[in-house]
């Protein structure tokens, strides 16, 4: 499949198809989408686009905290996913190759920017939930997590966020780091046994 990066940030940015085209692949399960994407078929990977996109923005908010910035590495996603689908064998779901390529983009920006964005002693990251639909009380234990997450280190981080936050199972997760079905295990117990110590120090 050939494409340039134009081509790419094109079908990304728009996700948007016409008529009959738009309504007959909105019939059609995953792999056959992924079979006419992998053939250069531009509107069937804008599909692709339009089913996870969500999903993909959902799990940067959670890393990065930062919806502008969230928006901006999911654009990079698409596109590397886009260049990268010739190689896609299938091995894994769509989606958790999408998850892999995601840890990996911002991965990527947290090194280049880190000696630029220290974030602030006080910065607490923001709730899961909307503040507005819970108590008082649930709302600051909620806010009170989130903030003891954003501290975790960003191995035990990354599978808290995956696991928890996204549903995603042991196996995905070990695909999507790229580490041992061990490691992501042991990884989640040392970041709850962290997490207990913060939250009951708080």
């Amino acid at each position: 499949m050939s494409t340039t990066v134009s081509d790419a940030s094109a079908i990304v940015t728009s996700g948007a198809l016409s008529g009959d085209r738009s309504a007959a692949l909105h019939t059609l399960d995953e792999p056959a989408l992924l079979l006419r994407a992998c053939d250069g078929d531009k509107p069937a990977f804008a599909e692709l686009v339009r089913r996870n996109q969500g999903r993909v923005r959902g799990l940067l908010m959670k890393l990065a905290q930062d919806r502008v910035l969230a928006d901006d590495l999911a654009q990079e996603v698409f596109l590397r996913a886009y260049r990268g689908l010739v190689g896609f064998q299938q091995r894994s779901a769509f989606g958790t190759w999408l998850y892999r390529i995601a840890y990996n983009v911002y991965l990527n920006n947290r090194t280049r920017v880190r000696r630029f964005c220290e974030l602030p002693e006080d910065y607490v990251a923001a709730a899961v939930a909307p503040e507005g639909a819970l108590s008082a009380p649930r709302s600051d234990l909620r806010r009170d997590l989130s903030a003891a997450i954003e501290t975790l280190p960003e191995r035990y981080r990354a599978v808290v966020v995956l696991y928890y936050l996204e549903e995603v199972s042991y196996p995905e997760i070990a695909d999507i780091l790229g580490v041992p079905l061990g490691t992501v295990k042991t990884h989640l117990h040392r970041a709850k046994k962290l997490l207990r110590e913060r939250m009951t120090a708080a």
